[in-house]
């Protein structure tokens, strides 16, 4: 099975409800305001895992959602965006995702971008998902700890993989975004 498969069954796997918005403490969140046009975003601070950056275009809210199971050494998040301004955003059809390291220092992943992926118009007050895959065989060098991903759009910095390696065959898939209020997989 390919990663992009393994990407789509996940995504099956975490379908979307659009019954509303809804938290769970499982969820790492961030917000910020960025300039879609240039996806550009200054980040201010970062407290208990949310960042805050500011702009003059929409606000931005970003939310990693870890999904349940592992498909062929690949582990599945849903990543959300909420619109929560009063202007309408443009997602990218790829928003820039990177993996981190604990002192925030770029790690090199393989990406295996959804080449369907079309740009996203995100009126205000709307969400979009788009699923995610971080796939490993485990096989050496595996010398650096992933820690967060970081999504520019906004330009904020999630928890993710935290106390996990990162392997040197190491690849981060994406899908296209899906239109709808969030809450996560039952």
């Amino acid at each position: 099975m390919s990663r992009r498969a393994a990407v789509l069954a996940g995504a099956a796997v975490g379908t979307l409800s659009l019954l509303g918005c809804a938290s769970n403490p499982s969820t790492s969140a961030a917000t910020a305001t960025g300039d879609q046009a240039q996806g550009q975003a200054q980040t201010q601070g970062q407290t208990q895992g949310q960042s805050q950056s500011q702009s003059q275009s929409c606000d931005l809210a970003a939310q990693l959602v870890k999904l349940p199971g592992v498909a062929s050494g690949t582990t599945y998040w849903d990543l959300v965006v909420t619109d929560q301004g009063s202007a309408a955003c443009t997602l990218p059809a790829q928003p820039q995702l990177a993996v981190l390291g604990p002192e925030h220092q770029r790690i090199a992943v393989k990406l295996d971008a959804d080449p369907t992926a079309k740009a996203f118009h995100l009126a205000a007050g709307a969400s979009a998902t788009e699923a995610i895959g971080y796939g490993t065989d485990a096989n050496p060098p595996c010398a650096v700890e992933t820690t967060y991903l970081r999504l520019t759009p906004p330009g904020v910095d999630l928890p993710f993989r935290s106390g996990a390696q990162h392997c040197g065959d190491d690849v981060l898939s994406t899908g296209a975004w899906v239109a709808g209020n969030y809450a996560p997989p039952q």
